[in-house]
């Protein structure tokens, strides 16, 4: 939500409050000055009287001004002003609110006390003020001037409401923009999560591509350099396997780093490879079986097509550990079980490989410590599911549990 427009009020610069003050303090003084020589006082009568009254509606009218910047003085200048109006000669003749016009002070020099200090501070210096016009009605020269009494109250109330009706709407507004703000910072920290999630699952595509080809690569090439003096026709079709891989493995890093760069250069989604799913597992077998481990496949259950992320993982775990037999234990066979449950989908990877130098060559120890394991652990964690990895008297075992997340379609 943005910031709710500011009234007319808060939009005005210092400078140009300043200026209103100065006109209102001008409008409130012709008017009370206005009154005192139209009128004049009932008592005390005279020449000093008539000009100490009119030096105190200039003292007020003239701190008006600096009410923004000295409230308190300004409040006190005014109490002082309009108490020594109503208790020197009581209500003028023509007077319309009690002691004078001066009054009119009351409410503006209230609100900025009410609106800046804090709010016991404001009721003692405000309540001060008012209990002092009070007196200066109750003890007027010409006897108690009741018609003083309320509107000093009253303007004085005026004052005090519109300080709080300012600071309530400030608090609203600061309350709006502070929820608008952390609205955005939690859209930010989920973009920041999300850019995360996938810097992540890039790096897994990354090291799938690569653990995967660079694998079949190095026991082709292998193959290749024995027999290629006495048997070179075996050693032509290791080279073909190599070069079948590396475009393979090229095209797919083409597609990831697309991904990285943000955007698809020369090129459009629909030139894009789609990506592996469990129904091309037959040339990542293939692909397996030419580089020294023959793979045997068997399906449990009725197969049916998985969310297009879920199917990538199992694709990518079948692909991991596989690569993993031909990385460490070849040469060797693996027997790999899809098994197509209600509520899940079983993945499970045996080999024959001993387990002892796979160990000691991997690097990672029985529970399945190596950076493959750990991003086979990260995918399946992402949909809920768990994987166990462990070696075997006569090899290595992988099961993974996925939960699928909806029926099949």
């Amino acid at each position: 939500m943005d910031r709710p427009p500011r009234p007319l009020a808060e939009r005005l610069s210092p400078r140009q409050w300043f200026l209103a003050d100065i006109v209102a303090a001008v409008l409130v003084y012709a008017a009370s000055a206005g009154e005192i020589a139209a009128g004049g006082p009932t008592a005390p009568s005279g020449p000093g009287w008539g000009a100490a009254r009119s030096l105190a509606v200039a003292a007020a009218c003239a701190s008006l001004p600096f009410r923004r910047r000295f409230p308190a003085a300004v409040l006190g200048i005014v109490t002082v002003a309009v108490g020594f109006i109503n208790g020197a000669g009581g209500p003028p003749t023509v007077g319309v609110v009690g002691g004078g016009l001066l009054v009119l002070a009351v409410p503006l020099a209230v609100y900025p006390v009410a609106l800046g200090s804090r709010r016991r501070r404001a009721v003692l210096e405000i309540g001060a003020a008012v209990v002092a016009i009070e007196v200066g009605a109750l003890v007027a020269w010409g006897g108690p001037d009741w018609d003083a009494l309320l509107p000093g109250l009253a303007l004085a109330a005026v004052g005090w409401l519109a300080a709080v009706n300012t600071r309530t709407r400030r608090a609203y507004v600061d309350g709006v923009v502070e929820r608008a703000a952390a609205r955005e910072r939690e859209r930010e920290e989920r973009a920041r999560r999300a850019s995360t999630d996938e810097r992540l699952r890039i790096a897994r595509e990354l090291h799938d591509v690569v653990a995967h080809a660079m694998s079949i690569i190095a026991i082709r090439s292998g193959v290749a350099r024995m027999a290629l003096q006495t048997r070179p026709q075996e050693a032509g079709e290791a080279l073909g396997i190599i070069e079948d891989t590396s475009r393979q493995a090229l095209q797919e890093l083409r597609s990831i780093v697309g991904v990285l760069r943000g955007a698809e250069t020369g090129s459009t989604p629909a030139q894009r490879e789609p990506a592996p799913r469990l129904a091309d597992l037959e040339q990542l077998l293939t692909q397996i079986g030419e580089a020294g481990v023959p793979v045997h496949l068997r399906v449990e259950g009725e197969p049916r097509r998985l969310p297009p992320g879920m199917d990538l993982c199992a694709y990518r775990i079948v692909q991991e550990a596989l690569t993993n037999v031909v990385r460490h234990a070849a040469p060797a066979t693996a027997e790999l079980i899809l098994c197509y449950l209600p509520a899940e989908i079983t993945i499970e990877i045996t080999d024959n490989g001993q387990s002892s130098p796979r160990a000691s060559t991997s690097g990672q120890s029985a529970n399945g410590s190596g950076h493959g394991l750990i991003g086979m652990r990260e995918r399946v964690a992402l949909y809920g599911g768990k994987l166990q990895a462990e070696a075997t008297p006569t090899g290595f075992h992988v099961l993974a549990r996925i939960p699928t997340a909806q029926p099949a379609t």
